[in-house]
This record gives C-alpha cells, structure tokens and sequence, in this order.
C-alpha cells in the first residue's frame, strides 16, 4: 500500500513539472511555388463595415482631371481614363483570350517595379513590366475577387501607384464596374 502511494505521488510530481517548449521541435515549412501564382486572400465584404477601412494613400491626392470612357474592342472591352483627345492616364483593358485584366499606366516603372491599385475598401500591388508607348503595365486574372468585389464596387475615388511614386487618383465611375464584370463573365 505504501508502495502504491510512493508511485502515486510520484506520478503526480513528474505531471506537474514544468516543459519548457521550443520553436525547434517542430520543423517549419519551407515555401514552395512561385509567389506570383499565389492566391490573393478575398477582401472583407461590406456587411463587416470594409467600406470605413482607411485608404491613407489616397489622403492627400487630388482628384485628376479627366473622365472616363468605355471602349469596345475585338481584343477586349477597356475603361480608358483621360481627357479626349490625349492620350490616356490609366487604362484597364480586358484580354479576353488570356482572361485577364491589364493596366497601364502613363508612367515609367520598367519589370520588376510594382503597380499599387488602391479603393477605400481593399488594395492590391502588381508587378509591372515595360509596356507599348514607354507605358508600364501590369495584369491580374479577371475573376480574382480583388477586381470583382473590391474595384468593381470601389466608392468615390480609385488610386494607382508605381512604386513609391506619386498616386493618381481618379474619380469612380460605372464603366469600371461594367469592364471587370463584362471580363470575368464566363465565356460560352
């Protein structure tokens, strides 16, 4: 009986001493794939209140001069903004063989720079390359939930940044909205 309690006692002092854990016990992953093919985690949706997410780099940015205007093409819809008759500041053109959405930019930035695209509800950052007439471009999946749940339904003011260069913000308007829509629609 003494001997049980012995035991006992024991295992009830081996149970309380304190382990001490290390981050080496367990190995880390290593990351695998190309980052450019990684998925971009979806953007809260209105019904948690993403529209009062702060868009601090549009703080300060005065609204561009210009306006927008659809243009239908055999290579793809695009939103084109600018005034008429120049060239333009910033266009979103569907590629509607590759089904992507293309940006350009009247900026220079060349490969390996990164174009940020910036709503008061969410914000994603490209990498761009040299694209036609010394523009710089950069491209997304047409259905990526950036596009169709966060430029699509952006309020007020939209802003593109090459890198840490100064932000163009221009003022939303519908023909944003039907572009992406009308790009990421499945074909059939």
């Amino acid at each position: 009986m003494k001997r049980a309690l012995a035991v006992l006692l024991l295992a009830g002092l081996v149970a309380c001493q304190r382990h001490e854990t290390s981050n080496t016990d367990m190995p880390v992953p290593e990351p695998t794939g190309n980052l450019r093919d990684a998925q971009r985690v979806p953007a809260p949706s209105a019904d948690i209140g993403s529209a009062a997410l702060p868009a601090p780099e549009l703080e300060g940015a005065a609204t561009a001069a210009g306006h927008w205007r659809f243009q239908v093409s055999a290579k793809g819809d695009q939103a084109v903004f600018g005034d008429a008759g120049e060239a333009s500041e910033f266009a979103m053109r569907c590629d509607a063989e590759a089904r992507r959405m293309v940006f350009t930019r009247a900026a220079s930035g060349g490969s390996g720079a990164t174009m940020q695209i910036i709503a008061a509800n969410g914000a994603a950052t490209f990498y761009t390359e040299p694209g036609p007439a010394g523009r710089t471009q950069a491209s997304d999946p047409a259905t990526d939930t950036f596009l169709t749940d966060v430029l699509a339904t952006a309020k007020d003011r939209i802003g593109v940044r090459i890198g840490g260069g100064p932000t163009l913000a221009m003022p939303v308007d519908p023909v944003i909205r039907q572009t992406i829509l009308r790009c990421a629609a499945p074909r059939g």
